[in-house]
């Protein structure tokens, strides 16, 4: 059996929409690190007074929910991080032709998508797929990866044949995902080389048991508060950020994944610019180097902005939002 396993994922204009036509030109598709999408069919199972096992079941409402994980390539993948915040505004031939940038804020309302799953003996199909949060991880030692929770309405059957044309690029090519030391992070606008790990989660609180009468499915996409909070492990070589941690100062903190010249430039970049410092750890072992791990919290710079994502890839406006 050849080993068939991708994602793809176009935009869906309709929550409620079960139509599953075939993708258009401007559907992603990508090569995962993996997935777990769960179907949870939650039957009613009755007890009464008069037997001491159930009468039956009486069916209830029904749930797909799971993360996509996938590396952080430059193109396709960002469109998930356009699908969780719902604003992309694309300026073209920048910062040079042949760059496109990309600027992706929070909205007050998110892009639904519909996905085919390829499992090796078939495509599973969901619809009204939204995202509830994600995860991006730094590590100097492995891809920038991002982990995105999605909350489908529902899988349709019968199930869909495989695409077996899917392609994804090499690590040598040009639209490709970052290893670990191109992503750069800076504290205060400064470049800095003592982080050795960051992890930042996006929430957008996706109401998933917002039921109706009268239905299985989730009625509605609906989102609540935003919130990012995240945490850093850095080495511990001058005690600049334990006395901002001290002072309650607030700093911009940045992760620039990149890769390419200046012509064939690449970047992924999340832009916090302002977090506080909610705790830190700093323990004592005559063994070990001096780690110290900050958690944060993003808060909105003037325009509201807790975290503003520049994408800089070959694709328009309408492919990066497809």
């Amino acid at each position: 059996m050849a080993l068939v396993r991708y994602i793809q994922f176009e935009t869906q204009s309709v929550f409620t929409s079960e139509t599953f036509s075939t993708f258009g030109p401007n559907a992603h598709v990508i090569d995962p690190i993996g997935e777990d999408i769960t179907g949870d069919q939650q039957y009613i199972y009755p007890r009464t007074a008069g037997l001491r096992n159930i009468r039956g079941r009486v069916e209830g409402s029904k749930k797909w929910t799971g993360p996509l994980d996938t590396p952080m390539y430059s193109i396709h993948a960002p469109s998930l991080i356009y699908y969780a915040m719902g604003t992309a505004v694309t300026v073209t031939n920048s910062p040079t032709t042949s760059h496109n940038t990309h600027t992706i804020t929070k909205a007050d309302s998110l892009p639904f998508f519909k996905a085919g799953i390829g499992r090796e003996i078939n495509e599973h199909k969901y619809v009204g797929g939204i995202i509830s949060g994600y995860t991006i991880d730094y590590s100097p030692d492995d891809v920038f990866t991002g982990s995105f929770d999605v909350v489908f309405r529902r899988e349709i059957s019968p199930l869909g044949t495989l695409d077996t044309s899917a392609a994804f690029p090499d690590y040598d090519d040009l639209e490709r995902g970052f290893g670990g030391v191109e992503v750069q992070p800076r504290l205060a606008s400064g470049d800095v080389n003592f982080i050795e790990s960051a992890s930042v989660t996006l929430e957008n609180n996706v109401a998933d048991d917002a039921y109706s009468l009268g239905s299985s499915f989730l009625p509605a996409g609906i989102i609540a508060a935003f919130g990012v909070t995240g945490s850093f492990d850095l080495r511990y070589d001058n005690n600049s950020r334990y006395t901002d941690w001290l002072d309650g100062t607030k700093v911009r903190f940045e992760l620039n994944a990149q890769h390419g010249a200046a012509g064939t430039q690449r970047d992924v970049k999340f832009d916090f610019p302002k977090i506080s410092y909610d705790v830190t750890r700093l323990p004592t072992d005559n063994i070990e180097r001096y780690v110290q791990t900050l958690d944060f919290t993003a808060e909105p710079d003037t325009n509201g902005d807790p975290v503003v994502v520049t994408v800089i890839n070959g694709q328009s406006n309408a492919e990066l939002t497809g």
